[in-house]
Protein backbone atom coordinates (compact mmCIF):
# COMPACT_ATOMS: atom_id res chain seq x y z
CA UNK A 1 0.00 0.00 0.00
CA UNK A 2 1.31 3.08 -0.82
CA UNK A 3 1.14 6.05 1.59
CA UNK A 4 -0.52 8.93 0.12
CA UNK A 5 1.43 11.95 1.39
CA UNK A 6 -0.09 15.62 1.74
CA UNK A 7 2.01 19.10 1.00
CA UNK A 8 1.38 21.63 3.69
CA UNK A 9 3.32 25.05 4.79
CA UNK A 10 3.66 25.65 8.46
CA UNK A 11 3.89 28.69 10.33
CA UNK A 12 4.79 29.81 13.87
CA UNK A 13 6.83 31.04 16.25
CA UNK A 14 10.08 29.19 17.73
CA UNK A 15 8.29 28.09 20.98
CA UNK A 16 8.90 24.40 20.86
CA UNK A 17 9.20 24.24 17.40
CA UNK A 18 11.91 21.72 18.16
CA UNK A 19 8.92 19.03 19.11
CA UNK A 20 7.46 20.03 15.85
CA UNK A 21 10.04 19.24 14.18
CA UNK A 22 10.52 15.69 15.70
CA UNK A 23 7.16 14.80 15.36
CA UNK A 24 7.36 14.79 11.63
CA UNK A 25 10.76 12.95 11.67
CA UNK A 26 8.63 10.32 14.10
CA UNK A 27 5.61 9.83 11.78
CA UNK A 28 7.92 9.68 8.47
CA UNK A 29 7.16 13.37 7.40
CA UNK A 30 9.65 15.27 5.92
CA UNK A 31 10.96 19.32 6.23
CA UNK A 32 11.46 19.96 3.10
CA UNK A 33 12.22 23.77 3.36
CA UNK A 34 12.58 26.29 6.31
CA UNK A 35 13.27 29.52 6.71
CA UNK A 36 13.14 32.41 9.94
CA UNK A 37 12.45 35.70 9.95
CA UNK A 38 11.90 38.62 13.24
CA UNK A 39 10.03 41.63 12.79
CA UNK A 40 8.99 44.58 15.15
CA UNK A 41 5.88 44.08 16.84
CA UNK A 42 5.49 47.63 18.21
CA UNK A 43 8.58 49.76 19.34
CA UNK A 44 10.24 47.18 21.80
CA UNK A 45 8.74 43.81 20.94
CA UNK A 46 10.70 41.85 18.42
CA UNK A 47 9.15 38.21 17.38
CA UNK A 48 10.49 35.40 15.19
CA UNK A 49 8.62 33.66 12.98
CA UNK A 50 9.14 30.23 11.64
CA UNK A 51 7.81 29.35 8.12
CA UNK A 52 8.36 25.62 7.18
CA UNK A 53 7.26 23.62 3.76
CA UNK A 54 6.96 20.09 4.74
CA UNK A 55 5.56 16.66 3.77
CA UNK A 56 3.13 14.65 6.16
CA UNK A 57 1.48 11.30 5.76
CA UNK A 58 -2.14 12.43 4.73
CA UNK A 59 -3.06 9.54 7.76
CA UNK A 60 -1.54 11.81 10.03
CA UNK A 61 -2.73 15.09 9.06
CA UNK A 62 -5.05 15.23 12.47
CA UNK A 63 -2.66 14.57 14.88
CA UNK A 64 -0.62 17.04 13.39
CA UNK A 65 -3.25 19.72 12.94
CA UNK A 66 -3.33 18.82 17.08
CA UNK A 67 -0.11 19.61 17.68
CA UNK A 68 0.31 22.69 15.58
CA UNK A 69 -2.32 24.25 17.83
CA UNK A 70 -0.99 23.30 20.86
CA UNK A 71 2.36 24.96 19.84
CA UNK A 72 0.12 28.21 18.65
CA UNK A 73 1.24 27.47 15.30
CA UNK A 74 -0.68 27.53 12.08
CA UNK A 75 -0.69 24.66 9.05
CA UNK A 76 -2.53 24.77 5.69
CA UNK A 77 -2.30 23.02 2.51
CA UNK A 78 0.41 23.64 -0.47
CA UNK A 79 -0.79 24.35 -3.93
CA UNK A 80 1.70 23.44 -6.80
CA UNK A 81 2.54 22.91 -9.83
CA UNK A 82 2.97 19.33 -11.56
CA UNK A 83 6.92 20.18 -12.10
CA UNK A 84 7.55 21.24 -8.67
CA UNK A 85 5.85 18.50 -6.91
CA UNK A 86 7.07 16.03 -8.97
CA UNK A 87 11.13 17.84 -7.56
CA UNK A 88 9.51 17.13 -3.82
CA UNK A 89 8.62 13.81 -4.35
CA UNK A 90 12.06 13.04 -5.94
CA UNK A 91 13.19 15.01 -2.98
CA UNK A 92 11.58 12.43 -0.39
CA UNK A 93 12.40 9.64 -2.66
CA UNK A 94 16.01 10.10 -2.27
CA UNK A 95 15.69 10.78 1.47
CA UNK A 96 14.01 7.70 2.08
CA UNK A 97 16.85 5.48 0.29
CA UNK A 98 19.45 7.71 2.13
CA UNK A 99 18.03 6.73 5.53
CA UNK A 100 18.23 3.08 4.82
CA UNK A 101 21.01 3.15 3.34
CA UNK A 102 23.29 5.42 5.21
CA UNK A 103 26.24 5.94 2.20
CA UNK A 104 25.66 5.79 -1.25
CA UNK A 105 27.43 7.13 -4.70
CA UNK A 106 25.21 8.67 -7.07
CA UNK A 107 25.03 5.22 -9.57
CA UNK A 108 23.86 3.35 -6.74
CA UNK A 109 20.98 5.78 -5.87
CA UNK A 110 19.76 5.92 -9.45
CA UNK A 111 19.78 2.10 -9.68
CA UNK A 112 17.39 2.27 -6.36
CA UNK A 113 15.15 4.97 -7.66
CA UNK A 114 14.73 2.93 -11.34
CA UNK A 115 14.10 -0.11 -9.52
CA UNK A 116 11.19 1.45 -7.66
CA UNK A 117 8.66 3.02 -9.67
CA UNK A 118 6.29 3.14 -7.22
CA UNK A 119 7.07 6.57 -5.58
CA UNK A 120 5.14 8.27 -3.20
CA UNK A 121 1.64 10.18 -4.26
CA UNK A 122 0.71 13.50 -3.04
CA UNK A 123 -2.68 14.28 -3.39
CA UNK A 124 -3.45 12.22 -6.67
CA UNK A 125 0.03 13.60 -8.78
CA UNK A 126 2.35 10.66 -9.41
CA UNK A 127 5.26 10.70 -10.66
CA UNK A 128 5.57 9.46 -14.05
CA UNK A 129 8.13 6.09 -14.26
CA UNK A 130 11.89 7.14 -14.10
CA UNK A 131 12.68 4.48 -16.69
CA UNK A 132 10.74 6.73 -19.52
CA UNK A 133 11.90 9.98 -18.45
CA UNK A 134 14.32 11.77 -20.80
CA UNK A 135 17.73 12.75 -18.67
CA UNK A 136 16.69 11.40 -15.37
CA UNK A 137 19.69 11.20 -13.87
CA UNK A 138 20.39 14.91 -14.59
CA UNK A 139 17.16 15.44 -12.87
CA UNK A 140 18.13 13.58 -9.90
CA UNK A 141 21.98 14.96 -9.67
CA UNK A 142 20.26 18.87 -9.54
CA UNK A 143 18.26 17.68 -6.89
CA UNK A 144 21.05 16.32 -4.67
CA UNK A 145 22.94 19.57 -5.69
CA UNK A 146 19.60 21.04 -3.76
CA UNK A 147 19.51 19.11 -0.91
CA UNK A 148 22.68 19.29 0.15
CA UNK A 149 22.46 23.42 0.17
CA UNK A 150 19.28 23.04 1.79
CA UNK A 151 21.34 20.74 4.36
CA UNK A 152 19.63 17.64 4.20
CA UNK A 153 22.42 15.65 2.88
CA UNK A 154 26.40 16.04 2.37
CA UNK A 155 28.70 15.17 -0.14
CA UNK A 156 31.88 13.17 0.66
CA UNK A 157 34.63 11.79 -1.99
CA UNK A 158 35.22 8.03 -1.29
CA UNK A 159 37.12 7.54 -4.08
CA UNK A 160 38.23 9.21 -6.93
CA UNK A 161 35.84 11.31 -8.78
CA UNK A 162 33.27 9.02 -7.52
CA UNK A 163 31.13 10.74 -4.80
CA UNK A 164 28.97 9.43 -1.66
CA UNK A 165 25.88 11.22 -0.45
CA UNK A 166 24.53 10.56 3.24
CA UNK A 167 22.11 12.41 5.66
CA UNK A 168 23.15 15.20 7.09
CA UNK A 169 23.69 14.45 11.05
CA UNK A 170 22.18 18.41 12.54
CA UNK A 171 23.64 19.90 15.16
CA UNK A 172 23.58 18.26 18.62
CA UNK A 173 22.78 21.04 21.03
CA UNK A 174 24.62 21.18 24.68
Amino acid sequence: MITMYELALFTGGVYKFDEFEEFIDDIGGLIIEMESFKFNRGMYFLSEEMRVLVLIPEKEHDEVQNLVKQIKGAIEPVLMEDTELEKVILIFEIYKIFKINEDMDFESLISSLSEDPDFVQIKNFKIHSPHKQKDFSKKIEELLIMMEEMNIIEKTEKEEDIYHYKIKLKDTKN
